[in-house]
């Protein structure tokens, strides 16, 4: 991950995402009644928000796509395959926004971005919503965020099971993030 160009101004704050206390889960349906929910446990994130300007805001993301568990080893080293994300030669999922702007209301936000799973790159929109912004026991600013989007996974190549497992995946991130020291 690379830091973000520098804070352009005061409005501008850099913030890093805490893998110990946020989550990347999704579900999706299977055998047309059931529900498998999974999540990512390895990542790095970093988000840059600016208050007075939102749309120079932007938000960098890379998932280690073998740290997937549904807490079934079985399913989960399948899904480590080439029949789902192929995590021998695609190690790494990865998002980079393009666009943020405001969203439904004024504590909402829009990020679109670049969602890269198996080589493949396609847009995805995030609905985002600001829960808050606090500090850590140990005098940290810290930020929460809760994002949700749906992601079909054919569009990634992913088309194993195609009539017992469903096309779209919910996704749902409930991250923490840490603004950088020195700010």
């Amino acid at each position: 991950m690379t830091e973000p160009q520098k804070a352009e101004d005061l409005s501008q704050t850099y913030w890093i995402i805490e893998p110990k206390y946020t989550s990347f889960e999704f579900s999706v349906k299977s055998f047309f009644f059931f529900t498998v929910k999974g999540k990512f446990s390895d990542f790095l994130g970093n988000v840059l928000i600016d208050e007075g300007v939102i749309q120079r805001s932007s938000v960098e993301v890379a998932i280690k796509s073998p740290s997937i568990s549904t807490g079934i080893l079985r399913r989960d080293n399948h899904l480590r395959s080439d029949a789902f994300l192929d995590v021998a030669k695609h190690p790494l999922i990865s998002f980079q926004s393009t666009a943020v702007e405001k969203g439904r209301d004024r504590n909402t936000l829009r990020v679109t971005g670049n969602l890269v799973v198996k080589g493949i790159s396609k847009e995805l929109v995030l609905d985002v919503e600001e829960t808050d912004y606090s500090r850590s026991p140990q005098g940290e600013e810290v930020a929460y965020f809760i994002a949700q989007t749906k992601i079909n996974r054919f569009d990634f190549g992913v088309r194993y099971g195609k009539w017992l497992i469903g096309r779209t995946l919910k996704v749902t991130i409930q991250a923490q993030a840490t603004k950088k020291p020195g700010q």
